[in-house]
Formats: structure tokens, C-alpha cells, sequence
């Protein structure tokens, strides 16, 4: 083990060495030198988003069209960075400068621990361990200025952001308008179209406006055997009978899930207060989940309806109660999420027109 771990540890920092040797400056901007080997480090990731949405990667023209976009990258990485800095956005008072530091270092150790956890073994010593650790983070040139950095880069790149959007900030009358806006559109598309609405729920659409008519219901659901919808009932009628028994006692349908159900979203405390939703039209379950929840016996919230077979088990469903239409509430959650969109939009199109004027008026030599 040790003899494998030292030839590893000796290959990467063998090849570490060489990448150092052999990293030449393809490209300068602005005076500042682009080295291969950062280049590589973006053309290596786009080259597996492109390969992982089946791009055929040894097309000569496709593999260009990827270089071109990795240049590009870098190039504008090295523009924004250097405007960052031109804007104040990296001087950082004392205290915050020992935060970064401070929080760099724990990141790396624990990092580093990560490691050792992995490399350990019986015949190895602590001093071992950590000797070997070291070696592999000195081969990925990572070290504990490393993390303090990116500490340092995010707080810069917020400072930008806001600096970006600075004429133009967010406000809270901007995120009501989106809100009122994506609930319009919403209630235009499916209040009249159940189908169309769990489809875009199903396919994780963002939907911000719920239809009327929907029920919430819980369900005991019990395995059962059979090859039709009459034997697989039959094969737990003992069980079923016993449920039904308790329940005319007056026993408590939530109490009975815990000990007969078998579904797993019923064993979550949260889920038991809005249940499963369903609709007369709803396309998403099976058509005697929908009949049954419907049924003459459902007629009011606190009902249990008659046990039913389907292709999941035996069900005995409970009306939670009506599932209220309108929109999504606008929390504090859902309002942060929509104003962290509308900045997200803003600041990204305004550091596109940003690089394009430090591009036009930069320097840039490409070797």
C-alpha cells in the first residue's frame, strides 16, 4: 500500500512539475498573461458538457467550436477580473481580510482531513497519512491560500454584481410586478386545463397559479397479490376488514397509516397535513385512484372511502379536506427565491454589455 501510494504521490508531482515546465503564455490581455494551463482547465470542461450531451467531440469543426469558446471564457474571465479590481471590489478592510483567512483555513484542513480519511489504512501511520495528503494536494497545486482566495473571489464578485446593477437595483416593487406577472400567466394557462397543469407540475415547470376543484386526501396502502384488481383485494380482505373495524370504533385514520401503511410519503409529518392532490380530471393517477377519491362515500372532508385495488396495492383513501385554487403565497421563501432570479437576470445582462466594452477597448494579444 505504502509502496503504491508513494509512486502515485511521485507520478502526480512528476507531472505537476512538467505542466509547470511546459505551460506557455498563449494569449495576453491587457498585459496580464494567459497561461495553457488555464485555458485547459475551461476547454476540459466544456469538452465534457458538450460530450455529455452526446456532441461527437473528434468532429474537427466541433472540437474548434470548443476551443473558440474556451478562449473566449478565459479571455473575458481575465477582463472581469481585472475590472473587479479596478473597481475596488477585491480592497477589503482588516477584519473581513482575517475572516477570509481564517475560513480559508478551516476549509482546507477539513478538506485535507477528507483526504487522509480516504488514504488511511492499518499499516500506515497518522504522519504517514498526512505526509501522503499533503503530496497529493501539492500535485493539484491546491493549499490552503487555495480556499482563502475563494473566500475572497466570491465577496468580490457579489461586490460586482451590485456594482453591475448599481443604476439599476432591484426593488421590492420589481419583484410584486414579476410575481403578479408570472401569476397571471400562470392562471391563463391552467385554470380551464387540469391536464396541462400536472403536466407542467410532473415536468417541473414553474407554475405559480393552482386551479380550483382539487381535494387532498390521505391513503393506507397495503401490498398485496393478485393478478386483477378482485384477487388482489381478495389476498388482504383479513387485513382490510380489521381497519375498517378499528375505524368504526373510532380510531384514528393518521394513527392507522402509521401502522398499516406502507407508503412512504405518509411516514413524513408534513405531508400528512396537505396529502396527495387530486382532481375529476386529474391525469396523474390511476383512474380508480381518481373514482374512489370521488366517490359517493368521500362526501365530506373527515370521510373514508371504500377499499379499492390498483396496480400499487389495496388503497383506503381519507378526505383531508378541498385543496384552495389561487396562487402560489407569496412567502418570504418564494419572495427571496424571485428576487434572487431578477438579480441573477440583471447583473448577468449587464456584465455582457460590461465585457463587451472592456473587450473592445482591451488589448489582447492571442500566440
Amino acid at each position: 500500500m505504502k509502496r503504491f501510494l508513494s509512486l502515485l504521490v511521485t507520478l502526480l508531482l512528476a507531472f505537476s512539475c512538467a505542466l509547470a515546465e511546459e505551460d506557455p503564455v498563449i494569449a495576453t490581455v491587457n498585459g496580464e498573461e494567459l497561461r495553457y494551463s488555464e485555458y485547459l482547465a475551461i476547454e476540459s470542461a466544456y469538452l465534457y458538457q458538450y460530450e455529455s450531451a452526446g456532441v461527437d467531440m473528434s468532429n474537427p469543426q466541433n472540437y474548434a467550436y470548443v476551443q473558440d469558446l474556451a478562449l473566449t471564457y478565459a479571455i473575458e474571465q481575465i477582463l472581469v477580473r481585472q475590472d473587479m479590481h479596478a473597481q475596488g471590489c477585491y480592497d477589503f478592510d482588516e477584519e473581513t481580510e482575517a475572516w477570509f483567512a481564517e475560513t480559508g483555513k478551516a476549509a482546507y484542513n477539513a478538506a485535507l482531513k477528507d483526504v487522509m480519511d480516504a488514504l488511511r489504512s492499518p499499516d500506515m501511520s497518522e504522519d504517514e497519512v498526512l505526509f501522503y495528503a499533503l503530496a497529493y494536494a501539492q500535485s493539484l497545486g491546491v493549499t490552503e491560500q487555495t480556499y482563502v482566495d475563494y473566500f475572497r473571489d466570491q465577496y468580490a464578485s457579489a461586490r460586482y454584481h451590485d456594482w453591475l446593477i448599481r443604476d439599476n437595483p432591484v426593488t421590492e416593487a420589481d419583484v410584486k410586478a414579476a410575481y403578479d406577472a408570472r401569476v397571471a400567466e400562470s392562471q391563463a394557462l391552467y385554470a380551464n386545463d387540469i391536464p396541462g397543469f400536472e403536466t407542467a407540475m410532473t415536468n417541473g415547470t414553474e407554475v405559480w397559479y393552482k386551479p380550483a376543484g382539487y381535494r387532498s386526501v390521505l391513503q393506507i396502502l397495503l401490498p398485496a397479490q393478485g393478478s386483477t384488481p378482485e384477487e388482489r383485494l381478495q389476498s388482504v380482505q383479513p387485513v382490510v376488514d380489521e381497519i375498517q373495524g378499528r375505524l368504526a370504533r373510532g380510531e384514528s385514520f393518521l394513527d392507522l397509516i402509521a401502522e398499516y401503511g406502507t407508503d412512504a410519503n405518509c411516514a413524513n409529518e408534513a405531508f400528512l397535513s396537505v396529502g396527495y392532490q387530486v382532481h375529476p380530471d386529474s391525469v396523474v393517477w390511476e383512474d380508480a385512484f381518481v373514482a374512489a377519491v370521488f366517490s359517493p362515500e368521500m362526501a365530506q372532508p373527515g370521510s373514508v372511502s371504500a377499499p379499492f385495488a390498483s396496480t400499487l396495492g389495496v388503497h383506503i383513501l381519507y378526505y383531508l379536506g378541498d385543496s384552495p385554487a389561487g396562487p402560489v403565497e407569496l412567502t418570504q421563501e418564494v419572495y427571496d427565491a424571485l428576487y434572487y432570479t431578477l438579480y441573477t437576470e440583471r447583473y448577468s445582462e449587464a456584465q455582457a454589455q460590461r465585457i463587451t466594452e472592456l473587450a473592445n477597448a482591451a488589448e489582447i494579444v492571442i500566440y
